[in-house]
Order: C-alpha cells, then sequence, then structure tokens
C-alpha cells in the first residue's frame, strides 16, 4: 500500500475571515453526491481508504495524492489499478501540475481544483432562495433573502443564460407581496410597442390598437415586474419608465389620466449599462433607480463545482444518469451559453441516449463541446514554459536542482522565472 499522508484535509465550518486555501470538491463519485470540499494545506491522498475518502470501488485504497504548488496543486498517481487523469489525461508516473479549474478523474470520481475551498466551509444562507449551486451562489442567495421584503426595485446583472430570471422568481416569492410576477423581454418586442406593452393603451390609439390594453404595470399590480434585458429599452420609454417609478402612476397610450399601481420592479441586463450611458443609449438616472440594488450572477465557468448538480437537476424524471465520463466532458467545457446550454445540451444527450437504448448518458451521447487549449491536450514537450514549471514541481520549489533538471545553470533559471513572472516558493512543498 502506498504511503498515506497523515496531513487532515477535511476542516469544520469555519467563518468567513479565513485566508483562501486551495483544494478539491468531489462532485462525482459511482454517481451524483453532495459535493465535498477538501482543502490541501500540504499534501493529501485521494482513495478509499485516504485523507480524502471516497466509496468507490473502482478506486484503490490510495489512488492518488495531491501536492500543495502554491497557485496548483501537482498530481502523482499511487500505483493505482485504473490510472489517473488530470483534464482527460493519464497522469504520468512523475505527475501532473493541476492548476484551478482542472478535472482529476480516479476510478469513478471526480474532483475539481478550485484556488479557494473555504466558502465550502462557511455556514450557507439560512434557506436557499431556489438556486440550485454551491457557495459561488451563496453572495446571491443572501442578497435575495435580505431585499425581497422591501419594495427597492433591483437590476440582476450576468451574462446571457446565467438564471436572472429564477432570481427575479426567488425575489418575488420570498416577498410575500400578493400579485403576480409578469415579465417582459424587452429584446424580445418590437421597440415602438414596449411602451404599449408596458403602460397599455386605449382603443384607437395606434393602428392596430382595436381594443383597450391595461398593460403589464397594471397585470403586476401588487405583485413584481421583472423586465429582461433593459439595456434593449429605447430612450422615450426609458424616461416613461422612470416617471412611473418614481411617482407610482403609469398612463396608458392614448389615455389622459393616470392610474396608480403598486409594483416592485426588477429588471436584468447582460449589458455594461454604464457604456450605454456613455454613448447617450442609456439614462444615467434610470440605472440609479434600477441599480438601488444589485444582483450579480457569476457565469457557468466560474462556477465548474455546480455542473453536477445542474446536469442532475435537468435530468430529473427522465430516468437517464449521467457516466463519469460524460459528466467529465461537460465539466471540461467552457459553457458560453452558460446553464440555459447546459439544459439544451442535457436534453439534447438524453434524446440521443433513449434512441439508442440506453439509460446512462456516455459521451457519445453529447453533442460536439468545445474545450480550451490548455485542457485539449497535455503540455507540449518543447513548451518551455511548461517544462520549467512542471520542473520546480518535481524539485519542489527548489531552483538549482530544477536547473540541473532542465541542463542550465542556477542564474539563468533566475533570470527566466524573473521574466516569465514565476514565483519558485509557490512550488515549495508544504
Amino acid at each position: 500500500m502506498a504511503e498515506t499522508i497523515t496531513e487532515s484535509t477535511t476542516h469544520p465550518r469555519r467563518d468567513a475571515s479565513l485566508r483562501p486555501e486551495i483544494g478539491v470538491v468531489v462532485v462525482y463519485s459511482r454517481g451524483q453526491v453532495a459535493p465535498t470540499a477538501h482543502a490541501v494545506p500540504a499534501a493529501a491522498s485521494i482513495g478509499r481508504e485516504a485523507d480524502i475518502r471516497i466509496e468507490d470501488v473502482g478506486a484503490s485504497r490510495v489512488h492518488a495524492r495531491f501536492e500543495n504548488r502554491g497557485d496548483a496543486l501537482w498530481v502523482v498517481d499511487q500505483g493505482s489499478r485504473n490510472g489517473t487523469f488530470v483534464d482527460g489525461h493519464t497522469v504520468p508516473a512523475e505527475g501532473r501540475l493541476a492548476p484551478p479549474g482542472s478535472v482529476v478523474r480516479v476510478g469513478r470520481t471526480l474532483a475539481l481544483v478550485l484556488a479557494d475551498v473555504t466558502p465550502f466551509f462557511r455556514a450557507p444562507p439560512s434557506r436557499d432562495a431556489g438556486l440550485v449551486g454551491g457557495p459561488s451562489l451563496d453572495d446571491a442567495r443572501h442578497a435575495i433573502l435580505t431585499i425581497a421584503p422591501t419594495p427597492s426595485p433591483v437590476l440582476v446583472v450576468g451574462e446571457t443564460g446565467t438564471g436572472k430570471e429564477l432570481v427575479a422568481a426567488a425575489i418575488h416569492r420570498e416577498s410575500g407581496r400578493s400579485g403576480k410576477l409578469v415579465a417582459l423581454n424587452c429584446a424580445a418586442v418590437p421597440k415602438e410597442l414596449v411602451d404599449a406593452e408596458l403602460f397599455g393603451h386605449t382603443r384607437g390609439a395606434f393602428s392596430g390598437a382595436t381594443a383597450a390594453r391595461g398593460g403589464l404595470f397594471r397585470a403586476a399590480d401588487g405583485g413584481t415586474l421583472f423586465l429582461d434585458e433593459v439595456g434593449e429599452m429605447n430612450p422615450a420609454v426609458q424616461a416613461k419608465l422612470l416617471r412611473t417609478l418614481e411617482t407610482k402612476e403609469v398612463r396608458s397610450v392614448g389615455e389622459d389620466r393616470p392610474s396608480l399601481v403598486d409594483v416592485r420592479v426588477v429588471a436584468a441586463t447582460n449589458r455594461e449599462l454604464e457604456q450605454l450611458i456613455e454613448r447617450g443609449e442609456f439614462r444615467g438616472d434610470l440605472l440609479h433607480r434600477l441599480a438601488g440594488l444589485r444582483i450579480p450572477l457569476p457565469p457557468l465557468r466560474a462556477r465548474l463545482e455546480d455542473v453536477a448538480a445542474l446536469a442532475e437537476l435537468f435530468l430529473g424524471g427522465t430516468g437517464i444518469s449521467l457516466s463519469v465520463l460524460a459528466l467529465e466532458q461537460l465539466c471540461l467545457h467552457v459553457w458560453p451559453g452558460n446553464v440555459r446550454e447546459l439544459r439544451n445540451v442535457v436534453a439534447a444527450a438524453v434524446a440521443r441516449a433513449q434512441r439508442r437504448g440506453s439509460n446512462e448518458i456516455e459521451p457519445e451521447h453529447l453533442p460536439s463541446l468545445a474545450v480550451p487549449e490548455r485542457r485539449s491536450r497535455p503540455p507540449a514537450p518543447d513548451d518551455p514554459v511548461a517544462k520549467i514549471r512542471d520542473a520546480l514541481a518535481r524539485a519542489g520549489g527548489d531552483v538549482a536542482s530544477a536547473a540541473r533538471e532542465l541542463s542550465t545553470s542556477r542564474s539563468s533559471l533566475y533570470e527566466t522565472l524573473r521574466r516569465l513572472s514565476i514565483d519558485p516558493r509557490g512550488y515549495r512543498r508544504r
């Protein structure tokens, strides 16, 4: 049996004052599991009888070892039966560097390397607010639970597909407001019709207005109005929206007298509204009214530890499961379309698996997925920077030893490290 690293890697719940610690989060072990975080302050083994204990018959008792290299982990296979893999590539005998974001596979277990695992050791919010994911969403959860009972407008900021509409629904649900949640995608309606959609119109107010409409503000009276892609709203409607936020009055197109409404507005955008203001395309005073409270949502690529839980959510009710190799591929993808893209990919994979009579999604059932260049192949033998980093990692940060391996002088290597802004202290064994 390979030597077991005895340094403790799993810590009790901690407060928010802790300094960041690099480590791994186990997200899959012979099936969906609750993500479990392990800090690696110096070194740690993973296996069935290791520091990081996994219930996986496909893993050896001590399968692999993680060594802290400051800004990355050095992964070494411990003579396992099935090998160890980093980003889909076999770990060679000497080991392989795994920077944050790397996906490590041992047996049928997946672990993600994170630059800081301490958020997993903090107490979560009292309720999850309906958002699926780990600590990366805790700030959003805290914000929702704190501001939902207030009447203040909220601006949700995030890339397309990050789930801004789910945040709006959570705010409405937690607000206790008795009215409806009504939504308008400002980018999906012709700009000249947004005014009538929001504020309503009288019969004959414009060509085609054959009947009167109350508008979405009135429909949301007592509830919440969600304005998605608010950056697409034309200036005239922006001015009218600002007045409604200030006076709580709405006036339909073609109407003389306004009506009072009690509506909480939640807006969302994937655009930099400050840049639109500089170009004269968005009103600064409206942004100030909408963004008194902001909730930013991280892109999926910044919370890959949530991919397994989200995929499991989208598989619900299908009777289809996800293999470790398929999940590995999902974790290696860059997800430019974020959670919405993941949902579509899972739906397509389910359809392919069912057509082929399989109850488990394998890599061949997945659509073609983009993998970052860093992950698409191991460092090339002629990549000088990769060779230097690997040599430092093997030498534990000892520049003299790394220089001997690289067949260069200690002074020359120090000069190269200075030029490349590589700190050898980050590779010392701790």
